[in-house]
């Protein structure tokens, strides 16, 4: 594991007359209706969650030892396991012993100092929690010319000791030949976000516009290597 020195941070590798330009080189918003944005897809697929969909997360489920988010982006889901891990101090729970981000790419601040491919990392931790990219979760994804089925689940279910929350698509579930696989894994809970939250690409966030009402539904989906049996189904309410 590559570890995080404060104070020695490399310059990000994004600058402000480069956030648009990001997007695909197109436009980052149509105007659809007065709720809903139609934004261009990002190449990277590097998209930003809601601040409340992390804070909700660790507020409901019991995550020990260090977090590690492979795919930081702005870092949010790293600051809300922090913020987390501080309150709960509070009270003497000290289950999160630490959160650390790392990303192909240095986006934020909170991102360690080394970029790290995560699908060719081989550092192990005791949990993943991440916003990932959708791509890299579907049946085939391709690197470095190779395809593999799920390939970011399996690196993160590789890594992690304990457990694995991935902030995921609600359809990504279906599929006979998902369906075939995810009963060999030990997915525990499926987690409805509600509302739906809307997922810009991060340098629409970036360059300060704000997004409309989501109009897709998104789970956590989580795994515990502890976990034997089949997966709950629950929600998890922003306003709870």
């Amino acid at each position: 594991m590559h570890k995080y020195v404060a104070g020695k941070e490399p310059p990000l590798t994004l600058d402000p007359d480069e956030i648009l330009a990001r997007i695909d080189g197109t436009l980052p918003v149509v105007q659809t209706d007065k709720n809903a944005h139609l934004w261009a897809r990002h190449p990277e697929d590097y998209y930003t969650e809601p601040e409340w969909c992390s804070e909700r997360l660790f507020a409901t489920e019991h995550f020990e030892g260090t977090i590690v988010d492979p795919s930081c982006g702005s870092g949010r889901i790293v600051l809300a396991a922090r913020a987390h891990r501080e309150k709960a101090k509070k009270i003497g729970d000290h289950r999160i012993v630490k959160a650390l981000g790392y990303d192909i790419v240095k986006r934020s601040k909170v991102c360690g100092a080394e970029l790290e491919d995560f699908l060719t990392s081989d550092y192990e931790t005791d949990n993943i929690v991440s916003n990932p990219p959708f791509g890299l979760c579907a049946k085939s994804s391709t690197k470095n010319g190779l395809t593999e089925d799920f390939a970011y689940v399996k690196r993160a279910l590789a890594t992690a000791e304990k457990k694995v929350a991935l902030l995921l698509p609600l359809p990504w579930l279906t599929g006979a030949d998902k369906g075939e696989w995810l009963r060999t894994t030990p997915l525990a809970k499926v987690l409805i976000i509600t509302p739906r939250p809307s997922m810009p690409p991060g340098p629409v966030i970036e360059a300060g516009l704000a997004p409309g009402g989501g109009t897709e539904d998104f789970a956590w989906m989580i795994w515990d290597h502890a976990h034997r049996g089949p997966p709950t189904l629950g929600w998890l309410n922003r306003d709870a």
